[in-house]
């Protein structure tokens, strides 16, 4: 027994004099709750104890005993439990208990030390997969972070009412307010200082509801012993305000994408910011109830007009007024594209900065610090507090995507980030992320984590569905080089015979041999039959999902067979290949149909059901979330198609009727003996410093179909159809 193993079971053995201050049955109470809500079938079986040792697990009087220095290692400490002792599996794509037992440790069992900055969501999280969650659906979500061990959390849900009491005091009318504030679909952008209004004028009711949402959220991160992050003033503005109004200089943002008009920004060292700020800070107390102790906020995020503002001077002044309204408070900054600029960085006091290190780049030999690619090179950062945050989805698109290899890297971390912008998309990745972030030494053996996620994830040991996980490690999570996520869906591209990529930054490079992929659905399904596992929500997400990604993998070829045959103008083979092309999108509506989680009804119900009851409100809501899944902007733009979403109802309504009208017109000029060049318009865009040449085909009928969609009345569905093993069996060609 090692001197740290002894004084442990000393500890564990003393009684609770133990505690510099014994907590009451009352700030225990969140702990109890939380078991309550996640495992109902074990209140009152398990027991709390804060104390000024490691995180440990012990028996008591029958009960298991959870030990820890505080409320947010504790449950920590339960969720490891529940991994890894007591076969309970919680995802984000169903949950599994049909294996689960409740064991008590038969001597005490001391967790592994964890990264102690775990991060939580950026702001595209909370519009990409946020946005369609209620108060239940939140609630599981702090509950699940907890339980991972994560210590911040941001929360941006309530901003638009500080807003309207912020420029109320500004003088500005409710009009111009309300062309301010953006929908909580869009309101990652509003945040960043990229738009303003867009979804907009905001409903009442939804305002209202994003208060109580995010005192509820503050509220419950603090019990569960999380840190709320709340949202920082740099400078923002709406752009219509003048700088006679705002009382300092005020810096114009231009556009963003091309298109928004950006929130302006005051420049922090006018005499006006001061008080500005502080009256923001009072107005987020009084909003939350809560004195915050971390802040986020970005100037100049993917663009922007420095002018000629002093950055070091102008970080020096909003970190101090920051500290006037919360001493010792850390300020979080988002290292993307440029950001954070050296300038700024050298007016900031790294003992009170974080640097939030987002790593798109996911491929297994990449330094996680940034070090290896000169585009991406930040020295500078590497002086201050920094945390490494994974980026795996973006747009939350429904890609399997993630890098097994990365986050086996035994490199230490001060702390570790979630920060994809879609969260509700592969578990698997999802759980080795909750596995690293629970071990600081960073070593993971994979073959035993596919094991035990496999049996707790399917209730069962088969050897088939290892080596299906396997294979999916060694292909679709295994990525190499620099991507912008997984291989996009081709089925949901903007139609075009020369498609190559369905969002504009994505790579449309293949980097796993979809044969590896097959093999996996194949040996799943096979698992899937013998042990009835079509019962469990979470077989029938991971049976769907793989099914689906085949799908997509057999419409890349077919589309290049569809190019080939217009181009010999070979009118019977490209009708023969049109017609297995929407099948692909037929047969794709049918097996997403089979899982909860990839249905659009449910979906937009999560989102009305957050705006209330007013009928107005809810269909608002619903309306913009269609819009961002879609076109993202009211009208073709390079945004088009970033954040679609492979749901049942899109695949059938959406992407398959794009499809018929463009492949119907390509077929008919081959009848009529031309196939004329296809009339196209073509933008240059950039973001993330990437510069990025767009070309899409014209066509109205296509048009049509983006336009109307937000509106459209068609079946949605709110709970699975079909028989899971069947559908998937006949998409595979069994």
């Amino acid at each position: 027994m090692t001197g740290y193993q002894a004084s442990l079971l000393a500890a564990l053995a003393m009684p609770t004099a133990i505690y510099a201050q014994a907590p009451s049955q009352g700030e225990l109470a969140p702990l109890m709750d939380a078991v309550e809500r996640v495992t109902p079938q074990w209140a009152g079986r398990v027991e709390f104890r804060i104390a000024d040792t490691p995180a440990a697990l012990d028996s008591h009087d029958g009960r298991l005993r959870v030990t820890a220095p505080n409320r947010r290692e504790c449950l920590r400490a339960y969720g490891y439990y529940l991994r890894n002792m007591a076969g309970v599996h919680l995802s984000r794509n169903g949950d599994n208990a049909s294996a689960a037992r409740f064991v008590l440790p038969q001597e005490p069992v001391v967790l592994p030390p964890a990264p102690q900055r775990n991060f939580a969501f950026n702001y595209c999280t909370l519009s990409y997969s946020g946005a369609h969650w209620d108060r239940a659906r939140w609630e599981r979500e702090l509950d699940l972070l907890a339980l991972c061990g994560y210590r911040y959390v941001l929360v941006t849900s309530g901003l638009e009412s500080v807003w309207q009491d912020f420029l109320t005091g500004l003088g500005c009318t409710p009009q111009e307010i309300e062309s301010f504030i953006a929908s909580p679909v869009y309101a990652a952008w509003w945040h960043m200082g990229n738009l303003e209004g867009e979804g907009g004028p905001v409903h009442p009711d939804i305002i209202r509801r994003e208060a109580e949402l995010g005192r509820f959220l503050v509220q419950r991160a603090r019990e569960l012993g999380m840190e709320p992050v709340l949202q920082g003033y740099t400078g923002f503005l709406p752009h219509f305000v003048s700088a006679k109004r705002a009382g300092g200089r005020v810096l114009p943002q231009g556009k963003w994408v091309k298109r928004y008009d950006r929130p302006a920004v005051l420049d922090p060292v006018s005499t006006a910011f001061p008080q500005l700020a502080e009256r923001w800070y009072q107005l987020l107390e009084e909003h939350y109830g809560y004195r915050a102790t971390a802040f986020c906020g970005d100037l100049f995020h993917e663009g922007g007009n420095i002018a000629d503002c002093n950055l070091r001077f102008a970080a020096t002044m909003i970190q101090r007024r920051m500290q006037a309204a919360s001493p010792g408070s850390t300020w979080f900054l988002q290292a993307w594209g440029h950001n954070p600029m050296p300038m700024l960085l050298a007016g900031l006091d790294p003992k009170l900065t974080t640097i939030l290190l987002l790593d798109k780049d996911l491929s297994p030999d990449h330094d996680p610090y940034y070090r290896d690619h000169p585009r991406l090179a930040r020295p500078q950062v590497l002086r201050f507090p920094h945390i490494w945050c994974e980026l795996a989805n973006f747009g939350g698109k429904q890609v399997m995507y993630g890098g097994f290899k990365l986050l086996e890297n035994p490199v230490p971390f001060e702390g570790i980030g979630m920060l994809s912008e879609g969260l509700e998309t592969n578990p698997l990745y999802d759980a080795l992320l909750t596995e690293r972030i629970n071990r600081a030494s960073g070593v993971i053996n994979r073959d035993e984590f596919i094991r035990n996620y496999a049996r707790s994830r399917y209730g069962v040991d088969d050897a088939r569905l290892v080596q299906a996980l396997s294979l999916l490690a060694d292909s679709v999570y295994n990525p190499t080089g620099m991507r912008e996520g997984g291989l996009e869906n081709i089925l949901c591209a903007r139609p075009s015979l020369h498609a190559q990529r369905v969002s504009t930054w994505a790579s449309s490079t293949p980097y796993y041999d979809p044969a590896q992929v097959e093999q996996a659905a194949r040996l799943m399904l096979a698992a899937g039959r013998e042990h009835h596992l079509d019962t469990l929500p979470t077989f029938r997400y991971d049976l769907a999902d793989l099914a689906r990604q085949v799908l997509a993998d057999r419409a890349r070829p077919l589309l290049r067979q569809l190019e080939t045959d217009f181009a010999a103008e070979d009118t019977a083979a490209f009708a023969r290949h049109s017609g297995e092309f929407l099948e692909l999108i037929r047969q794709s509506a049918d097996v997403l149909a089979t899982s909860e989680y990839f249905l659009l009804g449910a979906f937009e119900k999560g989102a009305a059901d957050r705006a209330g009851d007013n009928p107005q409100a809810r269909a608002q809501m619903v309306q913009a979330l269609r819009r961002l899944i879609t076109t993202w902007a009211p009208e073709n733009s390079p945004l088009n198609d970033y954040a679609h979403r492979e749901f049942s109802e899109t695949m059938r309504h959406y992407y398959l009727p794009r499809w018929q009208v463009y492949l119907d017109r390509k077929l008919a000029e081959l009848k009529n003996g031309a196939a004329p060049a296809a009339a196209t318009t073509s933008a240059t865009v950039t973001n993330n410093g990437e510069a990025v040449s767009t070309t899409s085909e014209m066509d109205d009928a296509v048009d049509a179909i983006q336009q109307s969609f937000p509106t459209a009345t068609f079946p949605v569905l709110t709970s699975p159809q079909g028989n899971a093993l069947q559908t998937a069996q006949q998409a595979l060609g069994e």
